[in-house]
């Protein structure tokens, strides 16, 4: 393995499932075009330790961690073996790129929306001579990581603090040599659950012109008097070997806008309510020579009128014949999240605080179906409009074993009732996504109908 770098990760506030939003990756594009919800984006979750096949396997250097789940099949890998989102899978070198040289350092920035306490990131390039007209497989990559990040504290549960990243998360990733279009692959393995997440970013390797004429790239990027009509950006002056003639800004990977120097500052007037953004900057000089990119930042601007944003991604976390177990993104604002107020068919059935996003709603009827939606109250009594309508049916009760639950361990053999059935489970694994829930497509290697 070339140069590693291990390092202790401050503790974080908000840290959960996450994705790579700079330089974006497959995932994050395919969400700009709407072709995965926000949810999607931010599970693609599979097995740790790629590249290896089978799961069951305890981590080398920490045997106190959660043993992994089987990671992603070939052909599967961009996706996670995820059944939201498989076109990601597609062979072909149609993927959107990013320009990089070889030897330069690329800043990866990671963000987090469910909290998870990380062993480390592993980051895999394909290998000189690589296939694009084939499905991304394990021999198209490099056997080992090119660089990796990793948190050294043990056990994990006395360092559960400790040990979950700050969001944003950037990491100063040195590119090895290539040529042309190569695919990179970022593996962020969780320490407390069988899994990781995985990020694939498509790179087109650019020859170095210019050696070290180019201007270095600006630093401090940062958004100011965000609202819901626009964000104002600010940042610091770049220097290089000749004078800067105007910084480049880009949005959500596509340039919005260059502005003369020696302006630092930007007004992007063209936002909308309740959006999230990503924004990099370059430097120009007077010759022409472009800076890599700074770091990038993202900015979700409030609901309309200053109102909180609409809670997101409500989704159920497992069912029973009286019960469904609900959870959602949180809500940001202007002002401070007071409550939220969870409705039922269209009446409000309960009112949570603003630091909760979880409810399991009970005393339901079974085999019935119920609509849900969450709104957010903040301190200025401002109401968001309502988040993503949940439809969910109760099991007909008349299953005679446990209902199946998310993010639970489960024994091979073990017995769950789901869906109005019972089920057996095949192989030993914990449910942390929905899509492994028996009775899905993707399930099948895992559930089988017990009479």
């Amino acid at each position: 393995m070339s140069e590693q770098r291990a390092n202790v990760i401050s503790r974080s506030i908000t840290p959960r499932h996450g994705h790579i939003f700079s330089p974006a990756s497959r995932a994050y594009f395919a969400w700009q075009a709407g072709e995965i919800d926000e949810g999607a984006l931010n599970q693609r979750e599979s097995g740790k330790f790629f590249p290896h096949t089978a799961g069951g396997q305890t981590d080398p250097y920490a045997r106190d961690d959660v043993a992994n789940a089987a990671p992603p099949p070939d052909g599967k890998i961009a996706s996670a073996n995820q059944s939201t989102g498989q076109h990601l899978d597609q062979p072909g070198s149609h993927w959107r790129k990013h320009e990089v040289r070889g030897g330069e350092t690329l800043d990866i920035s990671w963000t987090f929306t469910a909290n998870h306490v990380t062993r480390r990131w592993n980051y895999f390039i394909t290998r000189q001579g690589w296939d694009p007209s084939r499905v991304l497989s394990r021999d198209q990559f490099e056997a080992q990581p090119f660089y990796q990040v990793q948190i050294n504290l043990q056990p994990y549960w006395s360092h559960s603090n400790s040990m979950k990243p700050p969001s944003p998360t950037v990491h100063e990733v040195p590119l090895p040599q290539r040529d042309g279009y190569h695919v990179l692959l970022a593996v962020w393995e969780v320490a407390d659950t069988a899994n990781a997440f995985y990020q694939v970013v498509d790179l087109d390797f650019v020859p170095s012109e210019g050696g070290g004429q180019r201007p270095d790239a600006p630093t401090g990027l940062r958004a100011g008097n965000v609202t819901d009509r626009q964000v104002v950006l600010t940042w610091n002056a770049a220097t290089g070997p000749h004078p800067i003639a105007r910084y480049r800004l880009s949005r959500n990977g596509t340039t919005s806008v260059d502005v003369q120097a020696p302006q630092l500052t930007w007004t992007d007037q063209s936002v909308a309510a309740d959006t999230l953004y990503s924004y990099f900057i370059t430097a120009v000089d007077n010759q022409g020579n472009e800076s890599p990119p700074s770091r990038a930042i993202e900015v979700r601007t409030p609901g309309q009128d200053g109102a909180p944003t609409p809670p997101t991604n409500l989704h159920s976390m497992g069912v029973s014949a009286q019960s469904v177990s609900l959870m959602w993104g949180a809500s940001t604002g202007t002002a401070p999240i007071a409550q939220y107020l969870l409705f039922r068919d269209g009446i409000e059935v309960q009112r949570l605080s603003g630091d909760r996003t979880a409810f399991e709603d009970s005393g339901l009827r079974p085999a019935t179906q119920y609509q849900y939606v969450v709104r957010a109250l903040d301190t200025q009594g401002r109401l968001s409009l309502p988040g993503n309508v949940l439809s969910v049916r109760t099991a007909n009760g008349e299953g005679q074993y446990p209902a199946w639950r998310l993010n639970t361990p489960y024994a091979t053999n073990a017995l769950v009732s789901h869906a109005g059935g019972n089920w057996r489970c095949l192989q030993a694994h914990t449910s942390y996504t929905e899509d492994w829930a028996p009775g899905k497509p993707s399930s099948e290697v895992l559930w089988v109908v017990h009479p």
